[in-house]
């Protein structure tokens, strides 16, 4: 098998990748070593986690939906460990979808904690020009979040459901949603529209999710084992999503709909753009010792 691939062959390895194939089934089909694709999938990954920060600023929305998607590194929380590596177990995936335009404007994975939480919701407000109409689910740490990031009277409020099951405790163990037996609209600041009180399209969004990225796939061993190439794979998947993945709706990308970029973009050019930010280093993420100094500079963006 070889460790080289062509131009041609790392194109059609990523959109195996972004559709759903497995990193070894790819590698199969294409005949190369798996660490191969596992090194250009990582590589383009956080190459779009650059393009990202980049592109998607200076932005302006009305409606903002906020969801965390759950998955697992290595191994699951209930197994891990007082000796394990911190970043085995429970692995969320934040999620912040403009409601109207269908794209994923900021996101983050990491443990559902209050720290992760502000700072997915800073790197929210970096990107904006104004404070938008923001809907969360019921997690608690929302709450403070959104009022570091926003201010005290951003129009922010929560939907939650009432399950027949617990769905934050059996997140682990259950295959499907848990039935919804109701819902509440509850107003933590500001004055939001109640009707626009909805979180439903970041929740169909994580369909998506699961079905475009194989790491996401439940009762399967494709999981990450390693927490930074579990993130450059949700890097990959926003890049696909944003700029190559047409929306059945809009009949456009996201991207192309909210303005970033002109024209739909091929996976050639998705790869290509990628490819020139990539350094071999992690991106600088909520939690890395640089997080402040990258929001200022980010925010200068905004401004000019």
């Amino acid at each position: 098998m070889s460790n080289y691939l062509p131009r041609s062959t790392q194109v059609l390895a990523i959109k195996m990748l972004c559709e759903g194939t497995g990193l070894r089934p790819a590698s199969r089909i294409l005949d190369c070593q798996h660490q191969t694709l596992m090194k250009l999938g990582r590589d383009v990954g956080e190459g779009y986690a650059r393009l990202h920060d980049r592109m998607f600023v200076n932005l302006s929305y009305l409606r903002v939906e906020l969801d965390e998607a759950w998955s697992f590194v290595h191994t699951k929380q209930a197994r891990v460990e007082d000796d394990d590596p911190k970043e085995w177990g429970d692995q969320y995936s934040f999620i912040a979808l403009d409601a109207d335009k269908k794209a994923i404007l900021a996101y983050h994975v990491g443990k559902r904690t209050k720290a992760n939480t502000i700072g997915f919701s800073l790197d929210l407000a970096t990107r904006l020009r104004f404070s938008p109409q923001i809907t969360s689910d019921g997690f608690d740490s929302y709450k403070d979040a959104i009022k570091i990031a926003f201010g005290p009277n951003a129009d922010y409020a929560m939907l939650i459901k009432q399950y027949v099951a617990e769905c934050g405790v059996e997140a682990a163990r259950r295959y499907q949603s848990a039935d919804v037996t109701g819902t509440e609209k509850i107003i933590v600041s500001g004055e939001p529209e109640m009707d626009d009180i909805n979180t439903a399209y970041v929740e169909r969004q994580n369909l998506t999710l699961r079905m475009l990225t194989r790491r996401f796939n439940r009762l399967t061993n494709a999981h990450s084992k390693v927490l930074r190439n579990h993130r450059a794979a949700m890097d990959l998947y926003v890049g696909y999503y944003n700029f190559c993945w047409e929306h059945s709706t809009l009949k456009k990308t996201p991207a192309e709909a909210i303005g970033v970029a002109g024209v739909a973009w091929t996976v050639e050019r998705f790869v290509d753009e990628c490819l020139k930010l990539s350094d071999g280093n992690e991106p600088v993420r909520p939690g890395h010792e640089r997080y402040k100094e990258h929001l200022d500079e980010k925010s200068r963006g905004r401004k000019r």
